[in-house]
């Protein structure tokens, strides 16, 4: 079933998730990067969000992917309430899944900053990165004995590969990139065999583990800041693998910040009460050394790959981004 803006509003009527006998409208809600996402307001009353899983990217449609992504995310979500129901409301919560129609409808977050937007304008909330990392630590530790049988259910082999692929391959690679013609000599020049070699040696990790559940995509900008508090989405890539690749995701974008920032307080709080939490939600201790190497790789392809994020559009704080991860990657 194609969903479109055509076809939304009659779809959701039919749910009886929002009032009967009033106008509806419907806007865009958040990037749309991968899925087709819209918000669905009733006259007077009520909203949902609706995500619906087409066979290519919204925002790249260049790129094919398969529509399963929106079961996985689901699963993702149904195994987080059963092995740590204490940590679920975490997870938006979930009004009405269509398998068949590749369509999740959601609670409503509204206008809810993201802690990417916290981050870009010198804010660390530390409570909010506490949480997750007691999440992460939650998730993985509760998991670590049912990998074999998740795995099963995981098979979210596609989604797993091109986000891999954008990751550990493409940006170190001749491509097309519209990188600035400094930036991209500095990462010539930084990028020596070594470092290379610590990056494939970190690919094949991401692809061959099977340690535990990871979201896989833990990524500012899929966090919300409800009051405060944080609500993760977009669990499409989740699969059973190495949950060193979660923490790293969380670490590298408060680096890409502490390579501009380096003596900022609130930033190095904020990371101390990530990896705190973490251990306290039963993360192990020997993951975090990696986690700073796919830290190091996350920084990396946010600066020199397709998907950059604002917080190096300014090619000086790209230029400090890859001197900080090329120190992270070789330690």
């Amino acid at each position: 079933m194609q969903i479109d803006d055509a076809s939304l509003v009659p779809y959701v009527r039919s749910l009886g998730l929002l009032p009967p006998g009033r106008r509806l409208e419907v806007e865009p809600a958040g990037d749309g990067n991968i899925n087709y996402v819209r918000r669905i307001r009733a006259e007077g009353d009520g909203s949902v969000v609706l995500k619906h899983a087409r066979p290519t990217l919204e925002r790249f449609p260049e790129y094919e992917a398969p529509t399963e992504r929106l079961l996985f995310e689901h699963a993702y979500g149904e195994v987080v309430q059963e092995v740590a129901p204490e940590e679920a409301d975490v997870l938006p919560r979930v009004l009405h899944f269509d398998a068949e129609a590749r369509a999740l409808v959601l609670e409503d977050l509204g206008d809810a900053p993201r802690l990417e937007e916290e981050l870009l304008a010198g804010r660390a909330p530390e409570a909010a990165l506490a949480r997750i990392g007691r999440f992460l630590g939650r998730v993985h530790s509760a998991t670590r004995a049912r990998a074999i049988d998740l795995e099963q259910r995981f098979q979210n082999l596609g989604m797993r590969e091109l986000h891999g692929e954008h990751i550990f391959t493409f940006p170190f690679e001749p491509n097309e990139f519209p990188i600035p013609t400094e930036v991209r000599h500095e990462a010539r020049q930084l990028l020596e065999p070594s470092l290379r070699e610590r990056i494939r040696e970190l690919r094949k990790l991401y692809y061959e583990s099977r340690q535990a559940l990871v979201h896989a995509d833990v990524q500012p900008a899929n966090i919300l800041l409800v009051n405060g508090a944080p609500k993760l989405l977009d669990a499409e890539i989740a699969h059973v693998g190495d949950p060193a690749f979660d923490v790293g995701t969380v670490l590298a974008h408060l680096h890409l910040h502490l390579a501009r920032r380096s003596n900022d307080p609130a930033l190095r709080r904020a990371e101390r009460s990530l990896l705190e939490e973490y251990r306290a939600g039963g993360g192990r201790e020997k993951d975090l050394g990696r986690a700073y190497g796919y830290a190091a790789v996350e920084m990396l392809r946010r600066t020199i790959g397709a998907a950059r994020v604002r917080a190096v559009e300014d090619p000086s704080a790209a230029v400090a981004a890859l001197r900080h991860a090329a120190s992270l990657l070789g330690r």
